[in-house]
């Protein structure tokens, strides 16, 4: 019974003395419950001259588009092209049936020829008439005789005119390409009928180099531009550099020239036209694509903060998270005025050199503390870490 006794004895002892040892100190409890500074990348931002660059969307469309339909009545004898080549101004494109146009030219030439023949007896008449007059000839066969004689003169203008008209129709019987441009399939086989303005199209030409692109932008937003141009605000430059990405998002290489800015709102949209002209000798772009253009207006003194740094909202703001003195998190509702190259452009806001936090948002708190960790944005907007042997000299 004894041992049994001094056996519990012990095994209590030591239970006491590991609660006395793992009980916390006042001191070690306060360090635990002591907030963790976050890790976070961060880049200080100046404000210097920034390209204002305007982003829109749009969709291209042909300069000149031409619909190909026959002028003549007839059956079509022979197609003359190949689709999906570029053919030129001029080129025959369809044959039709000649031979009854060839024989209608015929008749009219020889109609012409006779009145020609009338032409010299009808002058003679006259001057005979004219010397005779008072002798034998009154003056009314005078008259008369000129009256002859400028009938016949008409006929021949008459038959000139159908000489021509009859050889219009003649070469209308081969259907030309009215422009340069490329030329799609035939809407008819040889041994159609064809008639003289038809609604039904035979092809269509069209033209691809340059090519035009109409991009939409809310009247607001352009008035907003026109105004703050006309303060100051923004450094107009010398002209409207335009950019275009394509539909597998590569930039075309050739830049575009503003050609026109829409006089009329669309009463759906709010939103005005600006057309854009376009090189296009490899025929990258085609009708009907949409595309999007970066626009550069001019310059301005602001801010370029990462896009990767500040979330769009849907007011039209941006959430930016800033570094504060203390070394928290503060944050910002921005209002860009445009982008560039990866970054939106801030205008108002923002004061003196700005440490702007670029990664770990999601996980931050307005007034969290933040150790900092300096990192770059290259220029496909992505962080550069900086290499393990500057952490080590940092640590």
């Amino acid at each position: 019974m004894k041992h049994i006794f001094y056996r519990s004895l012990v095994i209590c002892s030591l239970a006491w003395g590991t609660a006395v040892a793992a009980a916390p100190t006042p001191g070690d409890g306060q360090k635990n419950n002591a907030p963790q500074a976050i890790p976070a990348g961060v880049v200080t931002l100046q404000r210097q001259a920034v390209p204002l660059t305007l982003s829109l969307s749009g969709q291209a469309l042909s300069e000149q588009d031409a619909t190909i339909r026959p002028l003549v009545d007839g059956v079509i004898t022979d197609i003359l092209y190949h689709a999906g080549t570029t053919v030129n101004k001029g080129d025959p494109l369809f044959q039709i049936e000649q031979e009854s146009y060839a024989a209608a030219l015929e008749v009219a030439r020889a109609e012409l020829a006779s009145a020609e023949a009338a032409l010299p007896s009808a002058q003679d008449n006259l001057k005979r008439y004219e010397k005779l007059a008072g002798t034998g000839v009154t003056q009314a066969e005078v008259d008369s005789a000129r009256t002859a004689l400028r009938q016949a003169q008409a006929a021949i203008a008459a038959a000139r005119a159908d000489v021509r008209s009859a050889k219009i129709n003649l070469d209308r019987t081969t259907i030309v390409s009215p422009i340069t441009g490329m030329v799609a399939n035939a809407e008819v086989s040889i041994g159609d009928l064809v008639t003289a303005g038809q609604s039904g199209e035979l092809t269509t030409v069209t033209r691809l180099d340059p090519i035009y692109v109409d991009l939409s932008e809310a009247s607001s937003r352009v008035l907003e531009m026109r105004k703050r141009i006309e303060s100051g605000e923004i450094t107009r430059g010398s002209e409207i550099e335009t950019r275009l990405v394509l539909e597998n998002g590569e930039q075309y290489s050739v830049r575009g020239v503003v050609e026109s800015l829409g006089r009329k709102v669309s009463t759906t949209t709010g939103t005005l036209t600006v057309r854009v002209k376009f090189d296009n000798p490899d025929l990258f772009i085609l009708p009907g694509m949409f595309l999007r253009a970066s626009l550069t207006l001019g310059h301005i003194e602001a801010y370029r903060v990462p896009q990767l740094a500040a979330k769009p909202q849907p007011d039209g703001t941006v959430l930016t998270w800033v570094l504060d003195k203390e070394n928290k998190a503060k944050k910002f509702n921005l209002t860009p005025a445009g982008n560039y190259d990866n970054s939106w452009i801030i205008h108002d806001g923002l004061n003196g050199p700005t440490t702007v936090l670029v990664d770990n948002l999601d996980n931050l708190r307005e007034g969290m503390t933040i150790k900092p960790i300096s990192v770059s944005i290259n220029q496909q907007g992505v962080i550069v870490t900086p290499s393990s042997s500057d952490n080590a000299n940092q640590e």
